[in-house]
């Protein structure tokens, strides 16, 4: 999908930075991924790499179509582009690290114009993030690395590449892990959900006692990225309204629920619930609740979004790598408009920047 023998020659790159032992040793390797070339994506990838707070923090390398990258960029900015569009026989590419450094994996866009996505759109999207795939599948020791994704349309995507249904699901199934976390991380809450994208009618039946301890095992793990605390206080939800009233209006907090807080509470001790939605999030409001983890998606995304949407951040745990990427969506109906904010793109870039360097402090980063 992302284009013939310059997906192979991708295959085997060799990214090499001018000076591997100090980047090594100073700043980590950013890879952003462009996302849906008719979203917002390129836009808030160029607002963030413009802003001082950014500059500086890492060796960035955005995957994407160059010609769409270079038109997000003003005429000032884009004299600090590097665009590296390997042919067939290339095997490495050099980058620069006071540039911003556009890799094109290949394949065509087409003609594309903000708001209007297309298929070959979506395909080079897709080819964006298959080539950060391989690239990571390269392990380098000594170079701190992480991964940032530009939202996409997971339905645009899907017509290209059937079954697809996030980028979490399709890491995991590229990484082969045994399980993922995604997170959501703003300035007032930091939420996780233990389903994510199947249909309501699903979600009991996917509730296992194991999914919800793993779940919690991974946010244990990394409570310190997640919240700035090694005491985070995590609350955990319950399913059904009321937590189930003792079984009157559901058995899932009594059967499923509680023994996976008890067996992960053996471990960490500051585990709260299960405790009925609306009073997790009041007391996480309050900040009594430093993480929620929530039964499926919208019971937390609902009130993640209400108040954190302009600033949050999604992070996905259980790679040998972190990934984040902004907690919005492709925003066709503003793309081109030049009103799109860059405030989560830069969250998720400054996020990864931290996970990646206490990856390199720490060993991997989950």
């Amino acid at each position: 999908m992302a284009g013939g023998q310059k997906k192979e020659c991708i295959y085997f790159l060799q990214i090499e930075p001018p000076d591997r032992v100090s980047m090594a040793r100073d700043k980590p390797l950013i890879y952003i991924t462009m996302g849906d070339p008719a979203g917002i994506g390129p836009e808030i990838i160029a607002g963030s790499m413009a802003s001082p707070e950014i500059r500086g923090l890492a060796v960035f390398v955005v995957l994407a179509d160059k010609d769409v990258m270079k038109a997000a960029f003003n005429a000032g900015m884009r004299e600090r582009l590097v665009i590296h569009a390997p042919g067939p026989q290339e095997r490495t590419v050099g980058i620069r690290e006071d540039r911003i450094n556009i890799l094109d994996p290949g394949g065509a866009t087409g003609c594309i114009e903000p708001g209007k996505p297309t298929d070959k759109g979506a395909g080079k999207a897709l080819g964006c993030i298959e080539t950060a795939v391989r690239l990571f599948r390269r392990r380098e020791e000594g170079r701190p690395r992480a991964l940032v994704t530009a939202p996409v349309d997971k339905s645009v995507i899907a017509r290209v590449h059937p079954g697809f249904v996030g980028h979490t699901e399709y890491l995991r199934e590229s990484f082969s892990s045994d399980m993922t976390t995604m997170v959501l991380i703003g300035e007032t809450l930091r939420v996780v959900p233990v389903t994510r994208h199947i249909p309501v009618t699903d979600i009991s039946p996917a509730l296992s006692i194991d999914l919800i301890t793993g779940t919690l095992e991974q946010v244990i793990r990394h409570r310190g990225l997640i919240c700035g605390r090694d005491t985070a206080r995590i609350g955990v939800c319950g399913l059904n309204p009321h937590c189930g009233e003792g079984g009157e209006i559901g058995r899932e907090e009594i059967e499923i629920i509680l023994p996976a807080i008890e067996r992960a509470r053996s471990a960490y001790p500051h585990i709260e619930g299960p405790v009925s939605a609306d009073v997790a999030f009041y007391k996480a409001a309050k900040k009594e609740i430093d993480i929620v983890v929530s039964m499926y998606h919208d019971q937390c995304l609902a009130p993640f979004k209400m108040v954190d949407f302009d600033n949050g951040v999604n992070m996905t745990l259980g790679l040998d790598f972190m990934r984040t990427s902004p907690d919005h969506g492709t925003a066709f109906d503003i793309a081109g408009k030049g009103i799109a904010s860059s405030m989560s793109m830069k969250n998720a870039i400054k996020l990864a920047v931290r996970a990646a360097s206490a990856a390199d402090d720490h060993g991997p980063a989950s």
